[in-house]
């Protein structure tokens, strides 16, 4: 990387100026190498909080400004919250190191779920590794795993350091992938890293231009994303794309056209492991948390139905006119590339591509394939 990339792809997005360290994380390497990062900030020792307690430190102690360091006492590896049976779920599983984000989306659906308003990073690693070790020992059993579902994967890796431990991790592993999941560009300890990189996957969540710029708050433009994609693929990355989620605004058709071309100008179609879609949905006691937090935000005003999930979605003629649109303009330029949408139902899933998984387990097995079957150009 040249000088100006390494500041650009090095920068953490979120650089707290005060840290609250419960007394169970103190000591621990993690807290201590982020604490080297933050000289300047003021470092506050605390009892584990209670969901009291963390109302009460949240109005001594600005969430916007402040990280909270946490030891982690229950499962680290969990299965992707997948709802109704009905709609289709990929099976994959999430490694839960750290919650919370301040890229600021305005569809984000932590905002209605997480009562910790603390952008928090559990520190003990070494209890997840070994939970890691003693689920990735069972014969027979392929893990896609991803850090992405609670937080954003890289939107702070400058200040954690956590992608270097984690590929010193999975590069080791023969039944398991990593996908890291992001908005951010931060991308150094990545690039940068010295060893070998196994089978880790880099995704980006991709939109349209207009929502991008009017509901993803801090996050990097979507010519930024694809470039620093198209770097990691240098690097040798597997890259994942997601349109998650899709929206549905006048213009949509061409502000979409716009993101799939400019994909292809920085990618080729065998770069990218797979694309997901999915429509935006909503549980619907967010829908006035997400007003409140985003008040000129008209995102929920469309047409919707109470899905099977309890979920708001947009009705299906709708959710078809958006996938059939953006499923022929990625087709036109990567014809072969998989693509499979994100907690859908099977009728549109056959709509849309003719076929549909027979269920969750069907649909897995489809994205275990594209690991094996990746060849590296």
């Amino acid at each position: 990387m040249n000088s100006v990339n390494v500041d650009k792809y090095s920068r953490s997005l979120f650089r707290p100026t005060t840290v609250l360290v419960e007394d169970e994380a103190s000591g621990y390497p993690l807290t201590e190498s982020i604490l080297s990062r933050l000289p300047n900030a003021e470092v506050v020792v605390i009892k584990r909080p209670t969901s009291e307690n963390l109302v009460r430190l949240s109005q001594q102690f600005s969430p916007d400004t402040t990280l909270l360091l946490g030891s982690h006492r229950g499962r680290f590896l969990k299965a992707c919250p997948g709802t109704a049976e009905s709609y289709r779920c990929c099976l994959y599983q999430i490694l839960h190191l750290g919650l919370g984000c301040n890229i600021g989306c305005s569809y984000c659906v932590l905002q209605g779920y997480l009562n910790n308003p603390f952008i928090t990073q559990f520190v003990n690693l070494d209890d997840a590794f070994a939970e890691l070790d003693r689920e990735l020992e069972r014969p027979g059993v392929f893990y896609r795993i991803g850090t992405g579902e609670f937080t954003d994967s890289l939107f702070m890796d400058p200040l954690t350091g956590l992608a270097p431990r984690l590929l010193d991790y999975f590069g080791r592993c023969e039944n398991a992938v990593l996908e890291l999941k992001t908005k951010s560009v931060a991308i150094a300890g990545l690039l940068d890293y010295p060893g070998e990189i196994g089978e880790t996957i880099v995704s980006w969540s991709l939109n349209a231009p207009q929502v991008c710029k009017k509901e993803e708050g801090h996050a990097a433009t979507i010519e930024e994303r694809l470039t620093a994609a198209a770097l990691c693929r240098q690097r040798g990355y597997r890259i994942g794309l997601h349109f998650d989620p899709l929206l549905y605004f006048t213009g949509w058709q061409d502000e979409y056209r716009q993101t799939v071309a400019s994909i292809f100008t920085h990618l080729e179609g065998s770069d990218i492991i797979w694309i997901s879609i999915g429509a935006f949905r909503f549980m619907p006691q967010v829908k006035e948390v997400l007003k409140a937090n985003h008040p000129k935000t008209n995102i929920t005003a469309g047409e919707f139905i109470r899905g099977i999930d309890g979920k708001q979605r947009y009705f299906s003629d709708i959710r078809r006119q958006l996938y059939r649109f953006l499923v022929t303009e990625i087709r036109r330029y990567a014809p072969d590339l998989f693509i499979y949408f994100c907690m859908e139902d099977k009728y549109l899933w056959q709509d849309t591509f003719g076929f549909a998984p027979a269920d969750n387990q069907e649909l897995s097995h489809w994205l275990d394939k594209c690991c094996y079957c990746f060849v590296d150009k």
